[in-house]
């Protein structure tokens, strides 16, 4: 029995090389993946002080992960040690640009050739619910696969059709414009094919909650409602935006209703609307609470009934 699980290991470690290959940092992963096109996925862990990493970093170190993930991938892992040595600290030098902004580790990241990012699953729940670390990466792997299909769609098209290929690769990794906006050229050529927005995206992908709310605290303070209103309704109508940017809009509705005296009764069908898009994010849950507090009925023998 161990000598066939070692002759294994040997195997899949002669395969790896076909399969994919890993790389000391960043930089050098960097360097290599511009010129072979590859991914680069990154497994960020901290192996001094996170334990929910150590059985992920054992199964991501294995010989056989690479042959589990497909081709063109080159792999790396950053260590965020609580303790960083001088050659710990120099190696995050050389990591910097790819050590992403995950809300927990451990984390596994996937990069592009051009080193964008495209993706991350963060945390053990995330991990797990993706299946484990192998289909985790492999999920990432498709998600930049799918993106450059619609992009590649989008090269022999023109107009509001290239503008929504364009669109619906941005979509499909659900970062926006990427961190420090890797993708706004996408965005300024998007613009540049369909100057009118007819698909929606230029404005889906320029939009601010927080100018939003700022546009409805402004024009309630002069008076303008019905102005206010009318610039609301068309955000609303874009089939384009994402649940969140649904709910932001009508947290702006809701600034905007509390201030306009003919409007009261709208405050709680537009605190349920921007509930029921996601009653489990954040919005969701703030506008539940709010309902709740606004509108909580009295009970009878209640004595501020």
């Amino acid at each position: 029995m161990m000598r066939s699980f070692i002759g294994g290991l040997c195997v899949a470690a002669c395969l790896s090389t076909a399969f994919g290959q890993r790389v000391a940092d960043f930089t050098a992963a960097l360097e290599q993946a511009k010129g072979s096109k590859a991914d680069i996925a990154v497994f960020i862990h901290g192996s001094d002080w996170n334990r929910p990493g150590e059985a992920a970093a054992k199964i991501w170190n294995d010989p056989r992960f690479l042959s589990g993930i497909g081709s063109d991938v080159l792999l790396m892992d950053i260590d965020r040690k609580e303790a960083p040595t001088d050659a710990d600290k120099a190696l995050a030098k050389r990591n910097e640009k790819g050590n992403a902004d995950v809300r927990s580790v451990p984390a596994v990241v996937v990069f592009d050739c051009e080193g964008r990012m495209v993706g991350s699953l963060a945390g053990t729940a995330e991990i797990d619910a993706a299946g484990g670390l192998i289909p985790a990466t492999k999920k990432l792997l498709a998600t930049r696969r799918e993106r450059d299909d619609f992009w590649k769609t989008a090269a022999g098209a023109s107009g509001m059709m290239k503008a929504g290929r364009l669109g619906q690769g941005l979509d499909r990794m659900n970062l926006g414009l990427g961190p420090k906006g890797a993708y706004k050229p996408v965005f300024e050529e998007m613009k540049k094919a369909d100057p009118e927005d007819k698909s929606g995206y230029i404005a889906k992908y320029s939009f601010s909650g927080e100018k939003l709310v700022d546009l409805a605290l402004g024009k309630a303070e002069k008076k303008e409602f019905t102005d206010a209103e009318k610039e609301l309704d068309k955000w609303s109508a874009n089939p384009r935006l994402s649940p969140k940017q649904k709910q932001e809009v009508e947290a702006a509705r809701f600034a905007l209703y509390q201030r306009w005296p003919e409007k009261k009764d709208k405050v709680r069908p537009t605190l349920e609307k921007m509930r029921d898009v996601d009653p489990k994010s954040e919005l969701g849950q703030a506008a539940a609470n709010y309902i709740e507090m606004l509108f909580k009925e009295k009970k009878k023998g209640d004595p501020q009934a």
